[in-house]
């Protein structure tokens, strides 16, 4: 009967042609002594470095432990799992200050009129890292450039439920929205791009998300002073 370490040196030995994408070598390739991961220095694909890493041993002089490899694996499984998990309920979409304060905002532009332009230009910044002039959308009538066009024409979902769960599966996908609300001036367009404590994403408010606010350019939860509007109008990036 096979020894224990010599079933394991099997599995791995089984195990690293997999990953590497190795096939038996031919006998001229055998006489040749060859690298177990190619030249030195050179950096190993993805799948390979990732399944070198489950394996201490290849890196030090220590004893194969099939334990030692399995808990790991395990772990690093749970991991990400645990990480999908919590972004189903949380998601941030990351972006550089720098660029939403080059952008402006309302308040401080004189720009009264251009929420839907400047909330255009944040979900730009976020997408792209580019810091575009709200005027690239169309000054005092938005054109939706690169946000669905249509000559300020507004796109509608038909539900607020349907506005919000379009909202979640974007931003889900590291996408931000623009979306039609109202406020203490009446009405008003705002660029969502974060969503937290979601439950079920098929029953949402407006306190489920992050907005970034061309009325000040700031970050807020998006219910802090807006509602949706009631036409149910919300603009998605082109570049889904």
């Amino acid at each position: 009967m096979a020894s224990r370490s010599t079933r394991f040196s099997c599995a791995v030995g089984t195990a690293l042609a997999v990953a590497l994408g190795a096939a038996c070598a031919p006998a001229a390739y055998a006489a040749e002594p060859q690298p177990l991961f190619g030249k030195t220095g050179e950096s190993l694909p993805l799948s390979q470095a990732a399944f070198v890493d489950l394996l201490p041993f290849a890196h030090e002089d220590s004893t194969p432990d099939l334990d030692q490899v399995q808990a790991l694996a395990e772990q690093r499984m749970a991991e990400e799992t645990a990480r999908v998990a919590a972004e189903r309920s949380d998601k941030r979409l990351d972006y550089d200050p720098a660029l939403i304060a080059a952008i402006g905002n309302q308040l401080n532009g004189g720009h009264t009129i251009c929420c839907p332009a400047y909330a255009c230009a944040y979900g730009d910044a976020i997408l792209t890292g580019q810091a575009n002039g709200h005027e690239a959308y169309g000054c005092g009538c938005c054109t939706w450039p690169g946000w669905g066009g249509g000559n300020s024409s507004f796109r509608s979902l038909g539900s607020d439920a349907a506005l919000l769960r379009e909202a979640y599966d974007e931003i889900a996908a590291g996408r931000p929205t623009v979306i039609h609300v109202s406020g203490p001036y009446g009405e008003h367009w705002i660029c969502l791009m974060g969503y937290q404590d979601v439950q079920d994403p098929d029953n949402l408010t407006l306190d489920n998300f992050l907005a970034l606010d061309p009325a000040n350019g700031e970050e807020h939860v998006a219910s802090y002073r807006y509602a949706p509007y009631g036409d149910a109008c919300q603009h998605v990036s082109d570049l889904r």
